[in-house]
């Protein structure tokens, strides 16, 4: 990676500082929530996992469709890179953004999970399994923020990922081999779990691929 591409992943961070360190206190609040007794624990969760997902749909909107809309592009005009240069530094640098809140605060609640007493642990293969989708589904925003200009079809991209949350929750608490064990003293790495994950995990790799091989082809910015 060359130095000019290390300093537009760090003007990345530079705009973004104050999101990031704003939703990664709003979730660590949410899980100070959660610590404090079973009745505050789903105000906590809830808090938690709308700053991840709010987060995400922001920072894609700020970081490309904003900046797209106010001809900040014209800028990158002007340095000598490629329209696939760009998408790759563009998808490489709000990923990264996006990946240090999502790191601490999946710590946090799998940590909160593991050393609640009042909490089973047979909670901690579900925790992971949410961390891991709320990083797939903001990988699917970024992936339509990057392949379209149209404000339209942004909107009905964000519309199906929040949706995909409470889908996701009810499709896996419908899933009868990891519903069982969630109240386990002991979390149970079982095949539904390697399976759902693996799923999650090719979604990641589908949608941070399909940028370098369509939008990156592409001749200009817009």
């Amino acid at each position: 990676m060359n130095m000019l591409a290390r300093k537009l992943i760090a003007k990345e961070f530079y705009l973004n500082r104050w999101l990031i360190a704003g939703s990664t206190l709003a979730g660590l609040a949410g899980l100070l929530v959660a610590a404090g007794g079973e009745m505050r624990f789903n105000i906590g969760m809830v808090t938690w996992l709308t700053t991840i997902v709010a987060f995400g749909v922001v920072l894609a909107m700020l970081g490309i469709a904003t900046e797209r809309k106010e001809r900040a592009l014209q800028f990158v005009l002007s340095l000598p890179l490629s329209p696939g240069d760009y998408v790759r530094i563009k998808l490489l640098g709000l990923l990264l953004c996006f990946f240090v809140p999502w790191a601490i605060l999946s710590t946090g609640a799998v940590v909160l999970i593991g050393v609640m007493p009042g909490l089973p642990d047979g909670l901690l293969p579900f925790a992971v399994l949410l961390c891991g989708f709320m990083l797939a589904n903001f990988s699917l925003v970024l992936c339509g923020a990057l392949h379209t200009a149209s404000e339209g079809l942004m909107t009905l991209v964000i519309i199906v990922t929040n949706m995909n949350v409470t889908l996701f929750i009810f499709l896996i608490g419908g899933i009868e081999s990891l519903n069982f064990h969630l109240h386990a003293p002991a979390p149970v790495w079982n095949n539904a779990f390697w399976t759902v994950l693996a799923a999650e995990i090719a979604t990641l790799a589908v949608t941070l691929s399909l940028p370098y091989f369509v939008a990156a082809r592409r001749r200009d910015f817009n």
